[in-house]
């Protein structure tokens, strides 16, 4: 299970694959398995901290907080993209022996929990989640509109284009074809002396695995990186990854590392293991 540490100043950290970076592990004076079912507020939701250690002031760290919501966020598009595919409503879980992380929302070592008619492994905070009325879709389907997930490889369909009229016609057209052929899409759009890629399998109907994810974030924060040692690099790169896991964007990059960079989104889209 994802755990949770106190510092001496009353802040709680998240501790092991998403280990706070304001964190030094030997400030730790006690250590906790992060229940975020037990830590969450039955009628309001809020996420609260363990009552029997600690000040009346101890709290979450900021940073930590913020990475709890992003994890809510993640699990809330999910279950929304989900319920838009599937008929299947107040399904029944089943605990299993898993030390994989949540499909979902992304925490760690936490998938303990298994529908069949899903066919998902889940934290129990998602799957309880999942069966909550409060997420619903206005046309639920009546029956399960999933595709099935390729044995192969899927080449994406590339596009590098320029900004423009006649660019935006090339890029809708590449769009057009993969989400009829559903395939990958990547994009390079090149700007003046920057350029933005685009990764996005919406189009198959699947969306990225959390080691996918963890992966496409390695790889933008080795751009970042690349960015602030380069003195000719005068613009932030900036990176979004759409909270359903669908599609991802990396900003302001210099042309020649966008096309590296695209090249690399595109090996982890072709491949069926990476979906979900």
């Amino acid at each position: 299970m994802a755990e949770m540490g106190l510092t001496p100043t009353d802040r709680w950290h998240l501790l092991g694959r998403h280990a706070c970076h304001h964190l030094d592990s030997t400030e730790i004076i006690e250590t906790r398995t992060f229940d975020e079912l037990a830590l969450t507020h039955p009628e309001w939701g809020t996420l609260g901290v363990p009552s029997d250690v600690g000040g009346p002031d101890a709290k979450w760290c900021s940073h930590c907080k913020g990475a709890i919501e992003d994890m809510r966020s993640r699990r809330y598009d999910v279950i929304v993209f989900l319920k838009r595919q599937v008929p299947y409503r107040d399904v029944s879980w089943t605990t299993v022996d898993s030390n994989d992380n949540c499909a979902w929302c992304g925490k760690a070592s936490s998938a303990t929990q298994y529908n069949d008619d899903l066919d998902e492994r889940v934290c129990p905070a998602c799957a309880r989640k999942y069966n909550s009325p409060s997420i619903e879709v206005r046309t639920p389907p009546e029956t399960d509109r999933r595709q099935e997930t390729p044995n192969s490889e899927v080449e994406p369909i590339r596009c590098t284009h320029s900004s423009g009229e006649a660019g935006s016609s090339d890029r809708e057209q590449a769009r057009q074809r993969a989400a009829e052929e559903g395939r990958p899409y990547v994009e390079v759009k090149v700007k003046q002396k920057y350029a933005d890629v685009v990764c996005d399998i919406g189009g198959t109907g699947h969306r990225f695995t959390p080691t996918a994810i963890g992966e496409i974030e390695a790889l933008q924060a080795e751009q970042q990186e690349k960015a602030d040692a380069d003195q000719d690099h005068k613009s932030h790169v900036g990176t979004d990854i759409h909270p359903a896991g669908t599609h991802v964007q990396t900003r302001s990059l210099l042309p020649d590392e966008a096309k590296r960079h695209a090249a690399d989104l595109a090996e982890i889209a072709a491949d069926p293991e990476n979906w979900q």
